[in-house]
């Protein structure tokens, strides 16, 4: 059975194949055998594609412009079958199916005719139905069905955009359920979700009834903001609070949500100080309260860098057994000439090796500003380490071989793994470049768990 199948599938392909490479002489013959034969719609095709393959060819102009009207005609009394016994509906889209019909033949350079009458026929039966749809999406809009309603002025829009006003009642069918949706979030205190459906409305009509101060008045309500301290250090390193506070700062102000707002931390410890608050350490209840009140925010951010190591190591080195390929010319006995031969010398290369690595701890709190609670706090601990290997020989690196157990090792993988080794990088990156990277990779942690926290408590 299998075999059948894949007999089949080769079949198909090869009859694909051939079809692709037929010539439009081809399927013009093709054409006249099939009309004679009564098979009109088959005919066609081949005329067709023998006129999409070469225009000029004569004897598919003529067979097409014979079949090809036969074909129009038959999709042509189709449309005025259900025109008189079917439905508006069906007429319309037959007639489009005919004219998209004698569109397609005109590419080919055929013209096919349509009389006049049967498009002042499509008219009345299109008028005819886009009253129709009209009063029916007109009526399922009073009812506030408005998915239906929908469904039947996007219709009317495809037939007729122009057709009274059926663009503005298709707005209304799919933007006031969406005004009526953000309008109750908005009154639940779900101010994300009426927002979203507010900037929903205004990207489609932007005067929609007064969905843009009622979109503002959602950011307003629901903003949330984070005052972002200054972090603190419990490490031996100087310096160390300063470079993740600013990385902490770059990372947040990326977050792109509308409703997380940071305070600079400039201004909110000038706030503070002028206020002779203390912020280090635990941050109580009535002290949390007062921060919230002067600065206006509903949370602080603080941080503590825990710990902090770097590990730079040493360059060591090796000296590594090698062979090194040259021509050398050798004597043929037979007859007497010399020829060129490749031998391998000893000789060796050095091999070297350095890594850096570079740790930290770090541990943040986020806390209520209203309460003195902790929402969110999380340590986050990372390490990052980078190593070179590399080689270096005096000489060409392209005649090294390297030392196999009784001579050179002459397999292409060995040899590709050595000249990789020649050519790699040879710089370990420094402890600066990779604590930058580490205070990059946790800033971003932070702000990912900052920003899915806000949304969670702004919804």
């Amino acid at each position: 059975m299998y075999l059948n199948f894949r007999n089949i599938i080769v079949f198909v392909l090869l009859v694909s194949m051939l079809s692709a490479c037929q010539s439009s002489k081809h399927f013009a013959k093709l054409g006249t055998k099939q009309e004679q034969a009564g098979l009109i719609h088959e005919a066609a095709n081949s005329y067709y594609t023998a006129l999409y393959k070469k225009r000029s060819n004569l004897d598919a102009q003529i067979g097409m412009k014979k079949t090809g009207q036969l074909v129009l005609n038959e999709m042509l009394n189709n449309f005025a079958k259900e025109k008189n016994f079917g439905s508006n509906k069906n007429a319309i889209y037959a007639f489009h199916a005919a004219r998209d019909y004698r569109d397609k033949i005109k590419a080919v350079g055929v013209t096919l005719v349509l009389a006049d009458f049967y498009e002042s026929d499509y008219k009345n039966s299109k008028d005819a139905y886009l009253h129709e749809l009209y009063e029916e999406g007109a009526s399922l809009l009073e009812n506030e069905k408005f998915a239906e309603a929908g469904v039947k002025f996007d219709e009317i829009k495809r037939l007729d955009p122009a057709y009274k006003d059926s663009q503005d009642l298709g707005d209304v069918a799919y933007l006031e359920p969406l005004y009526q949706q953000a309008t109750k979030a908005m009154a639940a205190g779900r101010y994300r979700e009426a927002y979203d459906c507010y900037t929903k409305v205004v990207d489609r009509k932007i005067d929609y009834k007064d969905s843009v101060s009622r979109k503002n008045e959602c950011l307003e309500k629901g903003v949330y903001t984070v005052a972002l301290m200054s972090f603190e250090n419990a490490t031996g390193t100087p310096g160390i609070d300063a470079k993740v506070s600013a990385y902490a700062l770059d990372a947040l102000t990326g977050i792109n949500d509308p409703f997380l707002r940071i305070v600079d931390r400039e201004n909110l410890e000038t706030i503070i100080n002028e206020q002779h608050l203390q912020l280090s350490g635990v941050i109580d209840e009535n002290t949390a309260v007062q921060v919230g009140q002067l600065v206006g925010a509903q949370a602080l951010l603080a941080g503590t860098v825990l710990s902090y190591g770097e590990k730079k190591g040493t360059l060591k080195s090796l000296q590594r057994d090698g062979y090194t390929s040259y021509l050398d010319k050798e004597l043929n006995k037979t007859d007497g000439k010399y020829y060129s031969v490749t031998r391998y010398k000893k000789t060796s290369y050095s091999e070297y090796y350095n890594s850096n690595s570079c740790s930290v701890s770090f541990q943040f709190k986020l806390i209520n500003l209203k309460t003195g609670e902790i929402i969110k706090t999380e340590i986050i601990q990372k390490e990052l380490a980078d190593e070179v290997i590399y080689g270096r020989f005096e000489g060409d690196i392209n005649t090294l071989f390297p030392a196999g157990p009784a001579g050179p090792n002459l397999n292409t993988g060995d040899k590709r793994a050595l000249m990789n080794m020649m050519n790699a990088r040879q710089q370990v990156k420094s402890s600066t470049e990779l604590s930058n990277e580490l205070f990059s990779n946790i800033s971003n942690q932070l702000s990912k768990t900052i920003g899915q926290t806000v949304k969670e408590i702004v919804q």
